[in-house]
């Protein structure tokens, strides 16, 4: 039988409690116990929880204490703090006798002690230490340290490791989040605000393009209405026409993708790099009503067609039942968005061909929406948007975890990802009050979400 977080932590608690009773540590020393625990939390600053871990020792037993701790590189050992000196400035190396080492030892006058951190916040910090030794505790004189103490000050320095395992932690995010504020103000300096001039560059292209044509209008009238102009003569201008049409048409095609790909990108940008998301540490909406079909579904799938047309995909939208002129909603386009590029990111990837019942071999998408009345308690519809792609039916043990962060299905090892889009997926859904899901189908998976939509109230022939 699996046992409960409850019970988990409720042993450990009375593993804790033997624990203490069998130390049998000594008044004083419970004393110095609570004492640097309640700096160590009152304190924040790290340099005075050195000389917190140093001045316990002195101050209840007698014990001058130095504090040795590792430097980012996992190399180099150098005193930080001592119960003499206080904070050292600058880099004070330690001396040769005092070395790294899983176990106590004697050095001299002094015994050291190593420094363990949390294991389960190792991980997160950028400097990796030996076998988790973050550095030694050196006390002296040694002479004074009995065999009871000997196991007391192990223990007070196992504690004083977890502390500064906690600080460091801390102090990593607090300087992470500085950073990634001043990011975020460099990415809207650096990227967003200068992309904006590609909208006046694209203008001035298609101001260009219309010249061309109009260039072009004058040649073609040029070869049509000027019957002094010989044949030869007339036969260049012709052969400058069609150059000129063709160079317009390709220079035409090639803007208005240039153009779909500016506002593509430009949506993608702001929505992602918006500085509140950073300030927030999490996603913030910016809702305005849109057409689905329209504003967000058709401009990403025109990205994709030809991805589609590549693999022999057949694109359709029989799953359609709500008119889209019936349908608004009031959602974050540029979000909405990429939760379809991720549906169809992965249709590309992984729709397979299947035999149908008719004995017909095919390969394809289809995507829709449907009404839910009530969906989300009355007078709140779900509108349920799904993306069906051919292939195999997934497992119901899949269907539960499809949408957690890092997880693919077996056998998807062939294509590039990471596991991350579908979670995006069920994190952006849900931000908007909405849910997500997968419905295994006899010939394919259709994958799904539903947002809320509130009716607008109509009123009857008895209210009027």
């Amino acid at each position: 039988m699996v046992k409960s977080q409850l019970e988990l932590v409720r042993e450990r608690v009375r593993e804790k409690q033997q624990s203490y009773t069998t130390y049998n540590f000594e008044r004083l020393q419970e004393e110095a116990f609570a004492t640097f625990f309640d700096l160590a939390q009152e304190y924040t600053n790290l340099d005075t929880l050195y000389l917190v871990c140093a001045l316990v020792p002195k101050e209840f037993f007698n014990l001058d204490a130095r504090l040795h701790l590792l430097d980012n590189d996992s190399k180099t050992l150098r005193v930080v703090c001592s119960s003499t000196e206080g904070i050292q400035e600058g880099i004070v190396l330690s001396p040769p006798e005092v070395s790294v080492s899983e176990e106590p030892y004697f050095a001299g006058n002094s015994y050291l002690i190593p420094i363990r951190g949390n294991k389960a916040v190792a991980d997160l910090l950028p400097m990796q230490h030996f076998k988790h030794v973050m550095g030694m505790f050196e006390l002296f004189p040694s002479a004074r340290i009995s065999d009871q103490e000997r196991f007391f000050l192990e223990k007070f320095t196992n504690r004083i490791g977890y502390n500064l395992h906690q600080k460091q932690l801390i102090h990593q995010i607090l300087h992470h989040i500085k950073f990634i504020n001043q990011l975020a103000a460099d990415i809207e300096h650096n990227v967003i605000s200068p992309n904006i001039y590609y909208r006046l560059f694209l203008k001035k292209l298609r101001r260009s393009i219309e010249d061309n044509g109009r260039i072009k209008d004058k040649v073609r009238e040029l070869v049509s209405f000027c019957p002094e102009i010989d044949e030869r003569t007339c036969q260049k201008l012709r052969d400058i026409f069609q150059s000129l049409e063709q160079t317009t048409e390709d220079l035409s095609v090639a803007c208005d993708e240039m153009g779909r790909h500016y506002e593509h990108t430009s949506l993608y940008l702001e929505t992602l790099l918006r500085r509140e998301h950073f300030r927030r540490g999490s996603y913030v909406l910016r809702k305005q009503p849109c057409n689905f079909k329209k504003e967000i579904i058709e401009p990403v799938l025109t990205r994709y067609l030809q991805r589609f047309k590549h693999k022999a995909i057949v694109v359709d939208n029989r799953l359609e039942d709500v008119p889209d002129e019936e349908l608004e909603l009031v959602v974050d386009k540029g979000l909405l968005a990429q939760v379809y590029d991720n549906f169809f990111s992965n249709a590309v990837k992984y729709t397979q061909e299947i035999v149908d019942g008719y004995g017909y071999k095919v390969k394809f998408i289809s995507y829709g929406k449907r009404l839910l009345e009530d969906y989300f308690g009355k007078g709140v519809d779900g509108i349920k948007f799904s993306v069906f792609t051919t292939g195999t039916p997934i497992l119901p043990e899949e269907a539960v975890r499809l949408f957690d962060e890092g997880y693919r299905r077996p056998g998807s090892d062939l294509e590039a990802g990471t596991g991350h889009g579908l979670h995006f997926v069920r994190t952006i859904i849900e931000i908007h009050g909405g849910e997500v899901g997968v419905e295994p189908q006899k010939y394919g998976n259709s994958i799904f979400f539903i947002l809320p939509h509130r009716r607008t109230h109509t009123p009857s022939a008895a209210e009027t």
